[in-house]
């Protein structure tokens, strides 16, 4: 039978290994974790939130001012009965549908 030489100090660095793969494994289940909660915000409450509590504080800042700048239109045109409605509609749309592909990608980016 052959016998695979082995080097001096393998069992050291095969734990020192096995070690780094657990740590990256808890830091993995985080991510993931934090990747659920922020697409659960992004879709179910507010669009941006999700992407601030995930890290993201640009893309946040811009989906929520886009929300913001949606929903001051729809409010103006239902105070004034204006068109301004056909265009706050789309924008907060957008930014709902920007909050969703940002959680999507931010799960999948912690597979």
């Amino acid at each position: 039978m052959a016998r695979k030489k082995v080097r001096k100090g393998a069992s050291k660095s095969v734990a020192r290994n096995a070690k780094a793969n657990a740590v990256r494994t808890s830091a993995k289940g985080k991510s993931f974790g934090l990747a659920i909660v922020a697409l659960i915000l992004n879709v179910l409450f507010i669009p941006g939130l999700g992407t601030l509590v995930a890290g993201k504080s640009k893309t946040g800042a811009w989906q929520l001012v886009l929300l913001v700048i949606g929903i001051i239109f729809v409010s103006v045109a239902y105070v004034y009965e204006t068109t301004v409605f056909y265009l706050g509609v789309p924008i907060a749309i957008a930014a709902w549908i920007w909050g969703l592909v940002t959680g999507i990608s931010l799960l999948q980016g912690a597979e």
